[in-house]
């Protein structure tokens, strides 16, 4: 018997796997940000990987326009140096998807219940450093404290109530907003601002008015979602001008229903569908 001259073909080899398109920054929405994804690649198993690196917005901002990530989450607006190296790299797109608010808290002890944006102002900038000004009396020194320079919120209220200039150098910055809530927790004469999520039991939150003489407003579900209340952010992803296909699909998906409905069950505004607020006969009362 001849031996025959066909040879039997080698298995089909599985499709290489493909680099993660990888998304950074704001730690506080890694929750959101890992449901949405677990929800994305539940609907489109053949997409590429997703991976969430929590960490500061501002630095995952840098890391994206540096080319080191393919998203980042953009909690503010861009500074000058991030738009120069977003140019210089061919640009950025910024995509809305939510919107969040920033607390303002003080000690329990404080008597305070509401302060405005240009009293805010006047904290982080040094003209008030006591609380006699602000309506306590007996408070003494203002302890002021913001997010660290890496995080989004140390710009956003450097860009919400000094426009951009510098803070006093009186304005204590922890490189955490845990650390921020744990201060003021413990010393009387603190004040901070920080992501609406980490505002606890352990402080009290302000009212807020746009400025002194207006009606204060206080931060509840229906002030987030109806952005009556004075200190609300956008959350948005960004993205080089032309992002992989990956990262254009996940952006879609978190902007179409589903991808609200997570951004709302999160406890986050919807910022791409019509929200309608619906008071119970009680509440209504």
């Amino acid at each position: 018997m001849g031996t025959g001259g066909c040879t039997r073909s080698s298995p089909p080899r599985d499709k290489p796997p493909s680099t993660p398109i990888v998304l950074a920054g704001a730690e506080y929405v890694g929750p959101l940000l890992r449901a949405e994804v677990l929800a994305f690649r539940e609907r489109y198993p053949d997409a590429d990987s997703i991976r969430v690196v929590p960490g500061g917005s501002a630095e995952g901002m840098e890391q994206l326009v540096n080319g080191d990530v393919d998203m980042s989450v953009l909690m503010r607006d861009l500074t000058d140096p991030e738009v120069e190296a977003a140019v210089r790299r061919g640009g950025l797109q910024a995509f809305p998807i939510a919107w969040d608010a920033v607390a303002v808290i003080v000690n329990p002890s404080c008597p305070l219940e509401q302060i405005s944006r240009s009293e805010l102002g006047a904290v982080y900038s040094g003209a008030i450093t006591r609380w006699a000004p602000l309506g306590w009396k007996g408070g003494g020194e203002v302890i002021a404290m913001t997010a660290g320079p890496r995080l989004g919120l140390h710009e956003y209220v450097r860009q919400a109530f000094l426009g951009g200039a510098p803070y006093a150098p009186t304005v204590y910055a922890p490189p955490s907003e845990e650390e921020i809530v744990a201060a003021v927790a413990s010393h009387a004469n603190a004040i901070g601002c920080v992501s609406r999520p980490f505002a606890d039991a352990r402080v009290r939150i302000l009212r807020v008015a746009q400025a002194k003489g207006l009606p204060s407003v206080p931060l509840t579900r229906e002030t987030l979602l109806d952005r009556t209340y004075p200190l609300i952010r956008n959350v948005a992803l960004a993205t080089p001008a032309k992002p992989r296909e990956t990262a254009s699909e996940l952006v879609t998906f978190i902007s179409g229903i589903d991808g609200q409905a997570i951004v709302a069950r999160f406890g986050y505004g919807p910022a791409t569908v019509p929200v309608r607020i619906v008071r119970t006969a009680q509440e209504a009362e």
